[in-house]
Parts: structure tokens; C-alpha cells; sequence
């Protein structure tokens, strides 16, 4: 059973009160769409040159759309506010 993909946009690392974790991102899921169904599926950040970067979302981010992504490797901060891809399960 095929569904579709989901996109979202990046909005900043995971930050502590005096930490940044690099490798971490919250991505706002664009749509109405079950969080929690979403955790352990991949997600692909394309940049324009034909770099990928993989990872995977780990759990739900706030009341709002949000979600943690965990990336294989740093995220660049000049991928914020660009476009990634959540595939289905």
C-alpha cells in the first residue's frame, strides 16, 4: 500500500540552553498529518547541486507541526528554510 510523501521545511537545530546539536533539526511538516505515525521513517534534504543528506525522525517537536530529525551527518546551516523530503513508511 503506497502513501504519499511528505514535505517540510527546516526551521533550526535542536537547542539547550547553552548547546547546539548540530546533527539535529526541527523540520515544520507541512499538512495535517499524525506525528507519531511519522517517527522512524527516512528524510532526504536535496541541495541544488545534487547533494544529499539522509536521516530519520525521531519524535514529535511542541503541540504545533514540528518534528526532530536526527541526520547521518552535521546539517549546513544555509539548508534552513529549504525544503525536505519525509518518505512514506
Amino acid at each position: 500500500m503506497a502513501t504519499k510523501e511528505r514535505t517540510g521545511i527546516i526551521t533550526s537545530f535542536r537547542r539547550g540552553g547553552q548547546v547546539v546539536h548540530p546533527n539535529m533539526t526541527i523540520v515544520d511538516v507541512e499538512g495535517d498529518v499524525d506525528r507519531r505515525a511519522l517517527v522512524g521513517t527516512k528524510v532526504v534534504w536535496r541541495r541544488g547541486d545534487g547533494f544529499q543528506l539522509h536521516g530519520r525522525v525521531q519524535s514529535p517537536h511542541g503541540n504545533g507541526h514540528g518534528i526532530l530529525v536526527r541526520w547521518r551527518k552535521g546539517f549546513p546551516p544555509q539548508g534552513f528554510g529549504t525544503r525536505v523530503t519525509i518518505r512514506a513508511k
